[in-house]
């Protein structure tokens, strides 16, 4: 039996669950707060990776979290920062900003420093 899932270089499963996606799901929910199983049931993924992924958006200080009972509650945090602005986050697990700093050197070494040789 083949898997369809996809493998990095080093042979590990990539997850095809962003932390975009789950910022998705806040979207999605009734209330100002969501759960892993919130998580789980709309992206369809295991436990793990939805603890994972809302770990990693309270790192960047997207999210906060706060058990109550047994359940840990997950809510955005107002960054003060416009849409335009917190849609750069979208692009930190992607190769986007890589390729924007090659493109940028490779323009430099062509029109030179400042832009302006067109020699």
């Amino acid at each position: 039996m083949s898997s369809e899932r996809t493998r990095d270089d080093a042979g590990r499963y990539v997850s095809e669950v962003s932390v975009g996606d789950v910022l998705g799901v806040f979207d999605t929910v009734d209330g100002p707060t969501i759960t892993t199983t919130d998580v789980v049931d709309a992206l369809g993924c295991s436990r793990a990776v939805a603890r994972s992924r809302l770990s990693t958006l309270a790192e960047r200080g997207l999210v906060e979290r706060r058990k109550s009972g047994q359940v840990v509650l997950w809510w955005r945090v107002d960054s003060g920062e416009s849409a335009y602005l917190q849609g750069f986050g979208a692009l930190a697990d992607t190769d986007v900003p890589e390729g924007m700093r090659a493109e940028r050197q490779r323009a430099r070494a062509e029109w030179g420093e400042d832009g302006d040789d067109l020699s």
